[in-house]
């Protein structure tokens, strides 16, 4: 069974455990909603995976302008749209949250996110590059235009995905630290169920710390982009 789906079914779970506690007067209403917003991530890149497989052959489009929309660097610049899209219009007319507040406080692109974004940046680009310094291997610097290009799209919708409605119900309804935490095991996961899993889980507290003290999500896309400029030019 595809791990995506196993994970979706436990989340839905929970959060089904949670509604049905709510309505018991055990747990609050609100308790179920992180968790389902969690399996509706895991479903919908479950479901990308499934539906990828027969859209792009029924396109007919050529190999490289597929791997552009569908596969290179994050699922290509389409592949991850479509449930960034479902979170933000779940959370603006499901959840009556504006952009802004899905956004953690403001949609624009301000000086404080490129400050946290820059700090968190800089500490996960770092260490990875440290460690292999380390190690003594050697570096073979290379610049990947293309590559940047694509991450700057794709980078944004797992920010969406994964601190943007989600980590504002989990603030909204949790404690910043747990708000934290779940935002980033949920990001750890979506990676796959690997040993990279929990470096990335780790990484991605940094990241929701980034947004929470800018009060925007693109304070998690300048770090996140940021950090996988400096893996992707100087790591294998």
């Amino acid at each position: 069974m595809n791990d995506y789906l196993i994970l979706t079914i436990i989340c839905l779970l929970l959060a089904l455990l949670g509604f049905v506690g709510g309505r018991r007067q055990l747990l609050t209403n609100q308790f179920y909603i992180p968790f389902g917003l969690s399996g509706f991530i895991f479903a919908g890149l479950y479901g990308f995976q499934v539906t990828r497989q027969v859209v792009v052959p029924w396109l007919g489009l050529g190999d490289k302008l597929n791997h552009l929309l569908f596969y290179d660097y994050g699922n290509g610049l389409v592949g991850l749209l479509p449930l960034a899209l479902g979170l933000l219009l779940i959370g603006k007319y499901g959840l009556h949250m504006e952009y802004s507040e899905q956004w953690s406080g403001t949609t624009r692109y301000r000086f404080a996110s490129l400050r946290y974004g820059l700090i968190a940046g800089l500490i996960l680009g770092t260490i990875p590059v440290l460690i292999v310094a380390a190690m003594g291997q050697t570096f073979s610097p290379k610049v990947d235009l293309y590559r940047y290009g694509i991450n700057g799209v794709t980078n944004l919708y797992e920010e969406i995905i994964c601190r943007g409605l989600l980590l504002a119900c989990c603030v909204r309804y949790w404690t910043r630290l747990w708000a934290v935490v779940w935002t980033s095991v949920v990001f750890g996961l979506a990676h796959g169920l690997t040993e990279k899993s929990i470096a990335i889980g780790l990484g991605a507290g940094l990241l929701a710390w980034a947004v929470l003290k800018a009060k925007s999500l693109w304070a998690g896309w300048t770090s996140h982009q940021l950090t996988d400029l400096v893996v992707d030019t100087f790591l294998p």
